[in-house]
């Protein structure tokens, strides 16, 4: 029975032999070797360069990358599969010719959405985590980036719903997160020491704080706000990154009190430095 069918279908198969096998067991072999080796620089390459600063983004570099890698392998095996065992491929490539044409004209929006969700991840517009206003093709939507993929972004609305849009809608993004916030913040002190060389000081620990907590050194303004018999009061202002404006707030406020303490300006300080106000 074998041997009938193997009769019938002989003009169209190529002829076998051991030494086509051997190649084609090496060949695979190498194919796999090659797909774990690149897996491995891949997972090396993202776990150095982007992990510290892109944590959420990560696992979709990575998977994009493996992806990409996997099918650029795949087809130059079949190719090599395909040279092993001297198949005519030309009838093939003419019909997957038409019907990749065809796909494409119908596949014109997932093409744009995986396009334009390639640009927003490689151009670092926005993360997971940050609060957006997209403005699509359909309207305006507002919300927290929950997850980032190649089609489709999904974003948690105010009311918790959420809203997968696809990448290829997005016309403008504003990221709020990333929009630098004003603060304002202010100091009462004791009187215990010349205004302006108390303002000066307080201008110098601030700006020495500056990059520690994210704060735009160039930004920072103190100002004398009020000012009594027995106490003064100072305003900082400065600008930073909305997300972290209320840790910066709160950590340059403990910097300058614990300088002034130190200092000798405010109560608390075991010794006042030398030169103290």
């Amino acid at each position: 029975m074998l041997s009938s069918v193997t009769l019938i279908f002989s003009p169209w198969l190529p002829a076998v032999n051991t030494g086509q096998w051997l190649t084609t067991v090496i060949a695979l072999a190498v194919a796999l070797i090659v797909w774990r080796l690149v897996v491995a620089a891949i997972d090396r390459f993202y776990a150095r360069r982007f992990f510290s600063r892109f944590i959420p983004r990560v696992s979709t570099y990575t998977s994009l990358s493996k992806s990409a890698a996997g099918a650029v392998i795949l087809y130059l095996v079949l190719i090599e599969l395909l040279h092993i065992w001297s198949v005519n491929v030309a009838p093939a490539l003419w019909s997957a010719t038409l019907v990749s044409a065809a796909i494409a004209f119908g596949a014109q929006a997932i093409v744009r959405d995986v396009l334009s969700g390639i640009f927003f991840l490689f151009e670092d517009t926005y993360d997971v985590g940050d609060g957006v206003e997209f403005t699509t093709t359909n309207g305006i939507v507002m919300g927290t980036v929950d997850a980032i993929g190649l089609r489709l972004t999904r974003v948690v609305d105010e009311q918790g719903r959420a809203v997968s849009i696809p990448n290829g809608s997005i016309v403008f993004v504003t990221n709020v997160t990333r929009l630098p916030s004003r603060v304002k913040l202010k100091i009462v002190l004791p009187l215990r020491a010349d205004l302006h060389v108390l303002r000066k000081r307080i201008d110098e620990v601030s700006a020495q704080a500056a990059p520690e907590f994210g704060i735009d050194r160039n930004s920072i303004s103190v100002k004398l706000e009020d000012s009594g018999p027995e106490t003064v009061t100072f305003g900082i202002e400065f600008e930073s990154g909305r997300a972290l404006a209320g840790k910066a707030e709160a950590a340059l406020r403990e910097q300058v009190l614990t300088a002034l303490q130190a200092d000798g300006v405010l109560p608390g300080a075991a010794t006042p430095k030398t030169g103290a106000l």
